[in-house]
């Protein structure tokens, strides 16, 4: 997916990634990625319950969600979108 300078090769297949640039821990780092989830409404109860009302970009979801870090300037500065912003 990435190669070892940190550029994204030819076989991503995807029009966004979002990817770390660095190494984090897993549980600061699990904790955004719900909030992520939550803030695009990709939770299984959201998901049942899915309707037309208007999205949320990617971009605007992983840059809310850098605040529930406990290091937010370390593991919530690691995440960074890659590509076409999209919403959900």
């Amino acid at each position: 997916m990435l190669d070892s300078d940190g550029e994204i090769s030819d076989g991503w297949y995807s029009p966004t990634l979002i990817a770390n640039i660095w190494d984090v821990t897993d549980r600061d780092i699990d904790k955004f990625a719900q909030s992520v989830f939550d803030k695009l409404r990709m939770t299984k109860v959201d998901v049942d319950r899915w309707n037309d009302e208007s999205g949320k970009s990617v971009v605007e979801a992983v840059a809310q969600s850098r605040d529930s870090c406990k290091l937010k300037y370390l593991t919530g500065a690691a995440p960074v979108v890659y590509g076409i912003p999209f919403y959900l």
